[in-house]
């Protein structure tokens, strides 16, 4: 399934609209909404770094795209899910196959619904 609730990006990975006012407006520099104050990326929350010695290095936080809940690089959440401006992969999942299924009211087979929701009635696997 692809997750297209995410906000549109440039080659920065920075978000073209603010994700919470919708400014379109910003320098060349910007990291911050100019109106509103929200980040214009997707940062995750970030890993503190040892050198090796065990010892603290830096924090480093990683860009990620428009629709990611999570981090590509260290699995921990991002800004806009944890500002809410993303939902949980399972409300967006729901919410597209309720819109399929009223979409295409003759798709109600089992098989396509397993497919969209996951589930499967499949007995076979099952020892009796």
């Amino acid at each position: 399934m692809i997750y297209d609730d995410g906000f549109a990006m440039d080659v920065n990975l920075r978000v073209t609209q603010c994700p919470k006012c919708g400014n379109e407006q910003f320098s060349n520099e910007a990291e911050f909404c100019r109106i509103c104050g929200v980040s214009l990326y997707n940062l995750c929350e970030g890993e503190d770094i040892y050198d090796y010695n065990g010892k603290f290095d830096h924090h480093e936080e990683h860009k990620n795209s428009g629709n990611a809940r999570f981090c590509e690089k260290c699995g921990r959440p991002t800004y806009f899910f944890k500002e809410a401006f993303l939902l949980p992969y399972d409300d967006v999942r729901e919410e597209y196959v309720e819109r399929y299924l009223k979409a295409n009211p003759t798709a109600i087979s089992g098989n396509t619904v397993m497919v969209l929701t996951g589930v499967s009635d499949d007995n076979d696997d099952l020892p009796f």
